[in-house]
């Protein structure tokens, strides 16, 4: 029963060491080595495995849980000097008022819940937590591991609902976040875009691109380093010869077909995709098989290619047969292989129902399926094909409120088929699919003219050349993280971020094997957290000083061509811009009705007064001259309790996620992970 407590518990697989040293992060001043962090990943793998009735762990599972160990070791020496601080604990009277208390964990109370009387009583808790010394130790460090899950856990509550009592909102906060989202401005603008001065036209010195830097260095600060990569891939396709082959396959296969007596059996035994034994209606097939629905039993078509695959398709049967049932069912599922007492139980409720019991109820009571236990087990209406092959085959065989039990990967269901619609002709087809692969010698010949490309083109300039010379197709991997795992595109690519981390800027690195792609890589720009130098953002910041000068340009046309003028009407005859209004504008919202964001102008805005013309605005997509109509003032009220409440929540929701992140960055938190996996 205790396997069912620890739930989620995740894992890792091993991994080896790069470099020399064993740190592979440090928080605070502490460092976090691999062979103690890789203890810990062992065991939620072993957790896992055992909860989840698997031998092995998969690559990406163990991905997901080595991110999930890395959180629990940054939460333990982040956080738990913060809990000592504050004097926050859970000591052993509350853990076990925890378990057998007032105040039960949900998932002790889940893994001790009566599955015949739907109760849960403390005293098996009891009885388990005497009896647990004469458990295996495995069974006991379970549980001990869960122990210090939930003590964690509360401790990290309490913690939390700590700083949340902290967080308030005064009067005067309140008074003038209402101000902010209830009063609001009519206003008129004319604006010019910046789009309408073509690039060329801008002249954009090194000394516009130095001063745009230096102010705006803030914006180009990363927290992480980054890496850029190109590569190009020899893509492994079926040659002629392998298509060739393919066909030759099917040709000498399609009269044995012709002859079989057991289609099934012959597909079975010969295919690449299993037989399909449902029934299909006119109008789901794929037009070269619909156009034998009427045709007799037996007729075939093909060799036909689709998809990648030769096929044949034979007309196997014929019925009048409902396209869709509503059924509705109880779940009893195989607990640890053990189909012996799932069947006992659901033969016990089908006993149960026989005796005058209403399904509903029953379902409601026994069913695993919580999604439908709670409609009386109801699944509703559904086609052929929707439901696990077991389950479906057998609602479609079924008669109308027949009961049947029938067993799939979910469980042992019990079932009633309670409707189902008209019967109409279906028809059912064999089909032999032949994929059309790659033979080795096909992947050799690739691999060879990848490796031939490697070889003549070791470095960036050679690299280069030779992809425009040879018209390959160039792709570009940017921003890549030490610990990344995905590059689009490619299959399992860890092996070219983990290089791209050793390489120097233009080092060509060799060929990568990555699913039935062969790549090439080159390092082309390396970026160091922190600042980024001018030339690794050269893009941004032209493109940033042209915007500048464009609006320098802009706004000496509103002064030269309007100089004079004093209202929004008459700047706009000067300068020929319509004059456009908008109404219900808020302080607390920078986003304007036909304008977009432009948090500058909304700021001028709530700085002026009404009847006033504004100076030139320079906004993000245009520059503006604007004049405030007038100002509606919201009601007047001397109860802010509301919005006190509603800006004290809303800290309060936040308090979780930023206070960590605020520790975190004092921590100084350096992740190596990525120099281990």
């Amino acid at each position: 029963m205790i396997l069912f407590i620890l739930g989620d518990v995740v894992t890792s697989n091993s991994g080896l060491m790069g470099g020399t040293s064993d740190v592979m992060g440090e928080v605070g001043g502490e460092k976090i080595r691999y062979p103690e962090f890789e203890k810990k990943v062992e065991t939620l793998m072993e957790n896992y495995k055992v909860n989840m009735q698997k031998d092995n762990v998969d690559q990406a599972t163990a991905d997901q849980l080595r991110e999930q160990a890395w959180s629990m070791e940054l939460n333990n020496l982040i956080l738990g000097k913060e809990y000592q601080k504050a004097g926050v604990s859970c000591g052993p009277d509350e853990l076990y008022d925890m378990c057998t208390g007032r105040n039960v964990h949900e998932q002790i109370r889940t893994a001790f819940t009566s599955k015949e009387t739907g109760q849960f009583n403390p005293q098996d808790v009891v009885k388990f937590l005497h009896d647990l010394p004469n458990r295996e130790e495995a069974v006991q460090l379970q549980w001990r591991t869960f122990e210090d899950a939930i003590r964690e856990e509360r401790i990290a509550q309490k913690y939390k609902e700590l700083i949340k009592g902290g967080m308030f909102s005064t009067t005067a906060e309140a008074k003038t976040s209402y101000e902010e989202t209830e009063r609001t401005a009519s206003l008129r603008y004319i604006r010019m875009d910046y789009m309408t001065i073509p690039d060329s036209s801008v002249k954009v010195e090194d000394n516009d691109l130095k001063s745009y830097y230096n102010e705006h260095q803030k914006d180009f600060k990363q927290d992480e380093t980054i890496r850029k990569v190109e590569y190009i891939t020899y893509d492994v396709k079926p040659s002629a010869d392998d298509i060739k082959e393919g066909e030759d396959w099917m040709s000498r296969k399609k009269e044995e077909f012709t002859t079989s007596t057991n289609d099934s059996l012959f597909v079975y035994q010969n295919s690449d995709a299993p037989f399909d034994s449902t029934y299909k209606p006119k109008g789901s097939l794929p037009p070269s098989l619909d156009s034998l629905f009427d045709a007799p039993t037996g007729t075939m078509v093909g060799p036909y290619f689709e998809n990648g695959s030769y096929k044949i398709a034979k007309l196997t049967n014929t019925k009048m047969i409902s396209d869709s049932v509503k059924a509705r069912h109880i779940l009893i599922k195989i607990q640890n292989g053990d189909t012996a007492t799932a069947q006992a139980k659901a033969d016990s409720v089908r006993g149960l129902l026989k005796s005058g019991q209403k399904f509903g109820d029953l379902a409601k009571r026994f069913s695993e399926d919580p999604g439908s236990a709670i409609k009386d087990g109801d699944l509703g209406w559904f086609q052929q094909g929707r439901m696990v092959k077991p389950f479906n085959d057998g609602c479609f065989n079924a008669k109308k409120n027949e009961i049947f039990t029938v067993t799939s990967e979910f469980g042992i269901h019990l079932t009633e088929v309670t409707d189902k619609s008209a019967a109409s002709k279906q028809v059912q087809f064999a089909i032999l699919e032949h994929k059309v692969e790659a033979s080795q010698k096909t992947f050799d010949k690739i691999y060879q003219d990848a490796q031939k490309f490697a070889a003549d083109n070791s470095n960036a300039s050679f690299f280069d050349s030779a992809v425009v010379k040879q018209g390959l197709n160039k792709r570009i991997a940017d921003n890549l993280k030490e610990g990344d795992k995905n590059i689009a595109g490619l299959e399992s690519p860890r092996e070219l971020v983990r290089w791209a981390y050793k390489a120097n800027v233009g080092e060509v690195s060799k060929v990568f094997t990555f699913g039935d792609k062969y790549v090439i890589a080159k390092l082309t720009d390396i970026r160091e957290k922190g600042t980024l130098p001018m030339e690794a953002v050269k893009d941004q910041v032209t493109a940033g000083a042209m915007k500048k000068k464009k609006a320098d340009m802009l706004e000496e046309q509103f002064k030269t061509k309007a100089a004079g003028a004093t209202t929004i009407d008459a700047i706009g005859q000067k300068l020929n811009l319509p004059v456009a209004p908008v109404d219900n504008v808020t302080f607390s919202n920078p986003y304007l009705q036909g304008i977009g964001n432009e948090p500058k102008l909304v700021g001028t805005v709530f700085g002026m007064k009404a009847g006033q013309v504004s100076k030139v605005i320079r906004g993000d997509a245009a520059v503006f001259i604007v004049s405030v109509d007038k100002f509606n003032e919201p009601v007047a009220t001397k109860d802010y309790s509301a919005t006190q409440k509603q800006i004290a929540d809303q800290r309060k929701q936040r308090s979780d996620y930023e206070v960590f992140n605020a520790l975190k960055e004092k921590a100084n938190v350096e992740d190596n992970r990525g120099k281990f996996y």
